[in-house]
C-alpha cells in the first residue's frame, strides 16, 4: 500500500516520453497513397500533433490542400488509423534519459503514469514495444468518446488507476492539451520544449518549461522531494495581447469551456 503522501508523477506519450511521428507519418502517407500526396516528413507531422489520432488527420488533410468529400476523407480516416494500429511503434524511439528517468523514480517507490490523447490500446502497444509498460502504474487514452486533455478526467483517472492522489500529482507533457489539463485539475506541469507543440509552449505562461530530459529530471526530483520551487497550480492572469496567435489563447481558455 502507498500512503497518501506518495508522489504520482503523470506523462504524456507523444512528444513526451516516446517521438512517435516517424510511425504516424508513415501511416498517414499509406493512407493517402491514393491520392498523390507527396510524403510526409517527421517535422510536418509533428506541428498536427496533440489531440488525438483524428484530430491530426483533419489537420493533414487541410495541410495538404486535400480536399474530399466527407464520407471519402472518413473512408481515408480510417484507413489511417487502421496502418498506424497495425505498426505504431517501428520507426518510434524512446527520448534520450527518459526511460533513465522512468527507472529511477520507480526506485524510489514515485507513483508513475500516462495520460495520452493516443487511442488508449495503441498506446498500451507502443509502451509494450518500447519495453516501457512495466515502468507505469496506469495508462490511461482515448477511446468510447472519453474526454480528452485538456480536460481534466483523463488526467485524474490515470491517478486514480495509479492509486495517487491528485493534491501529490505533477503533470508532464508538451503541448497545450497538457497546459489546459493542468490547470482545470490545479496540479503542478512541467513542458518539454522538444516535443510537439502548434506553438513555442513557453507562451502560455504556466508550468515550468525545460529542454531536455536533464532538467527534466531536476524538476521532477523536486517535486518528488516537495521542494516549493515548483509553480503552485493557480491558472495565473494573462493579457490577451500576450498570445501570439488566436490558437494559442484557444488551447488556454479551453479547459474552463469544457468546465463549464
Amino acid at each position: 500500500m502507498h500512503s497518501l503522501a506518495t508522489p504520482t508523477v503523470v506523462f504524456d506519450l507523444d512528444g513526451t516520453l516516446v517521438h512517435t511521428v516517424p510511425d504516424i507519418a508513415a501511416a498517414l502517407d499509406c493512407a493517402l497513397a491514393s491520392y498523390d500526396c507527396s510524403p510526409t516528413s517527421a517535422a510536418e507531422a509533428a506541428t498536427m500533433m496533440g489531440d488525438g489520432l483524428s484530430e491530426f488527420f483533419w489537420r493533414a488533410l487541410v495541410a495538404k490542400r486535400l480536399s474530399l468529400p466527407a464520407f471519402e476523407a472518413d473512408a481515408a480516416r480510417k484507413r489511417f488509423i487502421a496502418a498506424y494500429r497495425q505498426t505504431p511503434a517501428h520507426l518510434s524511439q524512446v527520448y534520450p534519459g527518459i526511460r533513465e528517468l522512468l527507472v529511477e523514480l520507480r526506485s524510489r517507490g514515485v507513483l508513475t503514469a500516462v495520460c495520452t490523447n493516443k487511442v488508449e490500446t495503441i498506446a498500451l502497444d507502443i509502451l509494450g514495444t518500447l519495453e516501457l509498460t512495466d515502468l507505469f502504474d496506469a495508462v490511461v487514452g482515448s477511446g468510447d468518446d472519453k474526454p480528452m486533455k485538456p480536460h481534466p478526467a483523463p488526467v485524474q483517472q490515470a491517478v486514480a488507476r495509479a492509486g495517487g492522489q491528485m493534491e501529490r500529482t505533477l503533470l508532464v507533457g508538451d503541448t497545450g492539451a497538457d497546459n489546459g489539463a493542468a490547470i482545470a485539475a490545479g496540479i503542478p506541469l512541467v513542458l518539454l520544449t522538444y516535443g510537439y507543440s502548434h506553438f513555442p509552449i513557453g507562451s502560455l505562461g504556466y508550468g515550468t518549461v525545460v529542454d531536455d530530459a536533464t532538467r527534466l529530471r531536476e524538476h521532477v526530483l523536486a517535486f518528488v522531494s516537495e521542494d516549493t520551487s515548483l509553480p503552485k497550480a493557480t491558472p495565473p492572469f494573462v493579457e490577451i495581447s500576450s498570445f501570439e496567435n488566436l490558437d494559442v489563447l484557444r488551447d488556454y481558455a479551453a479547459p474552463y469551456r469544457l468546465a463549464a
